[in-house]
């Protein structure tokens, strides 16, 4: 029968309204739209309860002592038990590991035996929006929640950017049912950044402090982030996918458009990640084995990329500097590259280059900009730009006349920002000056 609403079928089951709907449009729950409201069949919420004894997220409020005893799961793997303070967003000791090759790297110990809470708490505090981001203070009070920690356990930890979800120990919640790769999330019809974030989305667990959110497109994923004042962020990360579509393969980038969206312009791209696939930062890379006293930081991510049986580490890296050194990047921090695993066979390979708004002196006042277009800071491995362009060993990949032209398309391409004025022929000759630089370094 279907006479139960939507908001009694999310008190019934223990989970949200925008729970419910995803079920709706999965088909794990039965439902019809009269007029204008969805009504669910009675039959299929018993269903639904009778396969899910536990069903929907975790409660806010923990059994025993404040704390309640989650499984960290890849995909449908187990791979950990844990407990969590909502109130406090403490973790505590792991009770088990189960899968120590499918646990995130850093977290358990070498011999796959125990797990750190340090390490555990520091990975799940990037799976939370950070307190920069602008207006997330504000939407945590809506939401009437006091830690942000507990903002992800809202969709279960569930990302788009790898595989891991929390589930209740006691629940029969399947990766099949409940994955954003796969599944609708919710979005709400209105184009605020923040609208999404409580409910069941990938908004949830995205890190960093631009303004973002999920979307869905015809099916597929994407990206849409925002600028800061000047709002160049965006047109960088188009002009950086021209750079990187004159010099490299498709699949070593992640290509990035404009959209109209929210009253401005902001930058939308792909998904680059595959159902079965996650991101992991090299920064958790580099913590797979000690760096040896001496060892510099750039040869030692090599290394322990060759560990997980990544061979073209270095020429990846090389691809990676001199983009980032012809549009001055200065931001590639060491959670903006890295590797992509596959959660069933554990096979690595390099992540595609992604994240270049923070380039082009973006940041520097138009005032400066005359004086600053030369030169600019640089990560990860050195400060400067041209130091850490030493590292690039082998460019027989680079032909510097697919160059020809880009300084003058990308200075006109800025141009169609309105706020560019002053500023364009100074990041023309900047541009322009690097160049020169690559061709005296490599011919």
């Amino acid at each position: 029968m279907f006479n139960v609403t939507v908001a009694e079928a999310s008190s019934i089951l223990g989970v949200s309204v925008g729970r419910v709907h995803q079920l709706i449009r999965s088909g794990a729950l039965d439902a019809e739209k009269v007029g204008g409201i969805w009504l669910v069949d009675r039959n299929s919420i018993e269903t639904r309860l009778s396969s899910v004894p536990a069903a929907g997220r975790p409660s806010s409020h923990p059994a025993g002592k404040g704390q309640a005893r989650y499984l960290l799961m890849s995909r449908n793997h187990p791979v950990l038990s844990f407990r969590f303070d909502s109130a406090t967003g403490e973790f505590f000791n792991a009770d088990e590991v189960m899968d120590s090759a499918r646990a995130p790297l850093s977290v358990v110990s070498p011999r796959g035996k125990k797990a750190s809470r340090k390490a555990l708490a520091y990975w799940w505090g990037h799976r939370v929006i950070p307190k920069a981001r602008h207006g997330i203070e504000e939407k945590l009070r809506e939401l009437g929640i006091e830690n942000a920690h507990d903002l992800p356990f809202r969709s279960m930890g569930l990302s788009l950017s790898d595989q891991y979800w929390v589930k209740p120990i006691d629940s029969n919640l399947d990766w099949a049912d409940i994955n954003f790769f796969e599944n609708d999330f919710i979005e709400i019809e209105t184009e605020e950044w923040l609208a999404d974030v409580g409910l069941d989305s990938p908004d949830n667990t995205s890190d960093g402090v631009l303004s973002k959110r999920w979307v869905c497109r015809d099916g597929e994923r994407r990206l849409l982030k925002g600028g800061t004042l000047l709002e160049q962020e965006p047109y960088n990360e188009v002009i950086a996918t021209n750079l990187f579509n004159r010099l490299l393969k498709p699949e070593e980038y992640v290509p990035y458009r404009l959209e109209e969206w929210g009253g401005a312009v902001v930058s939308s791209c792909p998904n680059f990640l595959r159902s079965d696939e996650e991101f992991i930062p090299a920064l958790y890379v580099a913590e797979i084995a000690r760096r040896p006293e001496g060892r510099s930081s750039y040869r030692h991510y090599v290394e322990c990329c060759e560990r997980l049986g990544i061979t073209d580490a270095e020429t990846a890296l090389g691809k990676m500097i001199v983009g980032d050194y012809v549009m001055a990047n200065s931001d590639r921090h060491w959670r903006n590259f890295g590797i992509v695993r596959n959660v069933e066979t554990l096979e690595c390979r390099i992540a595609p280059l992604f994240d270049t708004g923070t380039s082009l002196w973006c940041h520097i006042p138009t005032r400066e900009l005359p004086f600053a277009s030369f030169c600019s800071g640089a990560k990860p491995f050195f400060e400067d730009a041209n130091r850490q362009l030493r590292l690039v060993d082998d460019a027989s990949w680079l032909d510097l006349d697919k160059l020809t032209g880009f300084p003058e398309w990308a200075s006109d391409f800025l141009e169609e920002n309105p706020a560019m004025i002053g500023r364009t022929d100074s990041i023309f000759e900047g541009i322009q000056t690097r160049i020169d630089r690559l061709r005296a370094i490599f011919g």
